[in-house]
């Protein structure tokens, strides 16, 4: 049986994108109750990307990936001193240098945590409250979604355009190379014996 998927797949750019404006068209925001319009050439340059820049993005998704899993196993393998150390990064001191104030500020604030996080259980944020609300308000609101993406684009199209001039500079020495080889050729006399 075939799917709109097959058909999509045998498409070119221009039409797929096309293709996806009208699908994506077809999805109701259950907030506004309206269509989700995405223009076609919004999709057009999505795929015309490179696929050095997509895979420069899969590679830092991977390397949080890789981050997460070994944060995630230091604290299990020993929350106290997991803890200590994220305090000792937000409190700008090295563990070599530690005082001793510095050490018992660290013991009372990590005990200080355990007791906290005891009492609100799966409420607990090692983050201060305020960083909490700031990450769930950037998360749900588009204003700062969009001035994200805004920036995002700008930056993407910088590159876009600087690697471009990369691109026609290496053409044009390239060329340049070529004209001046060509002019420093010098014919051989011909040698009539």
């Amino acid at each position: 049986m075939r799917t709109v998927y097959d058909d999509l797949i045998q498409q070119k750019q221009k039409e797929m994108s096309k293709t996806l404006e009208d699908m994506t068209y077809k999805y109701i925001n259950p907030q506004t109750q309206q269509p989700t319009k995405v223009p076609a050439s919004h999709f057009e340059k999505e795929l015309g990307l490179e696929v050095e820049r997509v895979i420069n993005q899969a590679v830092n998704q991977k390397f949080l990936t890789i981050m997460y899993t070994e944060l995630n196993s230091l604290m299990k393998d020993n929350k106290e001193l997991f803890y200590k150390a994220l305090l000792c990064i937000d409190n700008n001191l090295n563990p070599k240098d530690l005082r001793i104030s510095d050490q018992i500020a660290l013991n009372h604030t990590y005990a200080y945590m355990e007791e906290k996080q005891a009492n609100e259980r799966k409420n607990f944020r090692f983050f201060s409250e305020d960083i909490s609300n700031e990450y769930k308000k950037a998360i749900t609101d588009p204003n700062i979604q969009a001035t994200a993406m805004e920036v995002s684009n700008f930056i993407e199209n910088n590159e876009t355009r600087d690697l471009n001039a990369i691109k026609n500079q290496g053409d044009n020495t390239y060329n340049q190379q070529q004209d001046n080889n060509y002019d420093e050729y010098e014919e051989e006399p011909d040698l009539d014996f």
